[in-house]
């Protein structure tokens, strides 16, 4: 217990001071994503397109989304948008532990949500999201929702649908509910995206037309594709020096194949029962094959910590530390800055998602390596109480929640 309240401390005073360390900055430079967005001069404010310049890279749908929320945010100067972030923050956390994949030992369980709050408030991307304004975390805690045992199929469509509308790379969350025989959750959120992009059509027709056709889907918005903070396979394809056909070329091969394997392991893990691993696992797989893939959205990454990897329990220290390293460091801390050491600093959070969309072994529910928090007995006799056939009914105490095991 004492373990118990010091972490629930420790997050505490981690949130108080990400809080602190953004309102004590003067206003011009708090949140300046979100000055330059919705303050006097931001271009939600300011007449013609939201892409006439280079400050929004958000969907047309984000900047509808936003516009009602432009004079509170003044008034507040930006008070109300660092605790009401902070609780998306703490929000996260919480459903990200109600969601780990068992088994999970009762010990575990307890010190889950605090140890998730403290490793979500020191990680990069949640930390750039404070200092920046930024609502990326709101699609990340849609598309986490849905891994919950209670969320329906009708809500988890709507729930991925409506992500999809903030983040467009997250229709492949809808092509993994289709893949998992999921058909009417999968076309409820296409359907569902669809609605909300025809929304903001309707009341910013000149900004759709900009973002989805002249930008093709947001790509061009923001620095540029080959800067560092671009964390895609495209930005690390144009930093090494391809461009033009060619590096489009290489791109589509390595999109397709990333998308193909990391879809399909995905898949497996969800059948396995371990849902916020596939949902971790598709993040990271939209990380890679998006144009742009800044900092603030590399919160996928993170969440792949909960993959268990190797046999002994000692070596799946390994996987985590790796994660929470990359996800926590700077570049020049996590590596020197050298020819060959530098190159993989500065690429660590796409090496890293790659590495968790298509190549870590993660560890089976069903192997035997994984310890089991019961006797076998137990174990056995309360999978024989579930349905025939069904992996995640030892889970929930012997009654059959089939719909579980599948994304719905």
């Amino acid at each position: 217990m004492m373990v118990l309240g010091a972490l629930w401390l420790l997050a505490g005073l981690l949130a108080a001071r990400q809080a602190a360390a953004v309102l004590r900055l003067p206003p011009d430079e708090r949140l300046t994503d979100l000055e330059t967005w919705i303050g006097e001069q931001g271009v939600l404010h300011v007449g013609g397109s939201l892409y006439d310049g280079d400050a929004f890279t958000g969907t047309p749908f984000s900047g509808l989304v936003l516009k009602p929320l432009t004079r509170a945010a003044e008034q507040s100067l930006g008070v109300a948008w660092t605790f009401g972030t902070l609780l998306l923050v703490v929000v996260l956390g919480l459903v990200a532990a109600r969601a780990l994949p068992g088994p999970v030992s009762r010990r575990t369980s307890l010190v889950a949500a605090p140890l998730a709050i403290c490793l979500l408030t020191l990680s990069l991307p949640v930390r750039n999201t404070f200092t920046l304004g930024q609502t990326s975390i709101i699609p990340v805690l849609l598309v986490v929702l849905t891994v919950l045992p209670r969320t329906s199929g009708r809500q988890a469509g709507v729930l991925i649908g409506v992500a999809a509308a903030l983040q467009p790379a997250l229709l492949l969350f809808g092509v993994v509910m289709w893949l998992l025989g999921q058909r009417r959750s999968a076309a409820l959120a296409g359907a569902t995206f669809a609605a909300c992009t025809a929304l903001a059509w309707a009341a910013m027709p000149h900004d759709s037309g900009s973002y989805w056709v002249h930008h093709l889907g947001g790509a061009g918005l923001g620095e540029p594709a080959d800067s560092l903070a671009n964390q895609s396979l495209h930005g690390l394809l144009l930093r090494i020096g391809l461009e033009g056909p060619a590096e489009l070329a290489l791109l589509a091969v390595l999109a397709v194949a990333v998308a193909v394997v990391g879809l399909r392991r995905a898949v497996r893990y969800a059948r396995d029962g371990q849902l916020l691993l596939a949902a971790a696992i598709t993040g990271c797989v939209a990380l890679a094959v998006s144009p742009t893939s800044w900092q603030y959205q590399q919160l996928w990454i993170l969440l792949a910590v909960v993959g268990r990897v190797g046999r002994r329990a000692a070596d799946r220290l390994v996987w985590p530390v790796l994660v929470v390293l990359v996800m926590t460091l700077s570049r020049t801390a996590l590596l020197p800055d050298l020819k060959i050491a530098g190159h993989i600093g500065y690429n660590a959070p796409l090496l890293a998602a790659l590495a968790a969309a298509c190549l870590v072994p993660f560890v089976s529910r069903t192997s035997p390596s994984v310890g089991q928090p019961r006797s076998r007995r137990r174990s056995r006799s309360r999978t024989a109480a579930g349905s025939p056939g069904c992996r995640c009914c030892a889970s929930y105490g012997g009654r059959c929640r089939a719909r579980t095991c599948c994304w719905s």
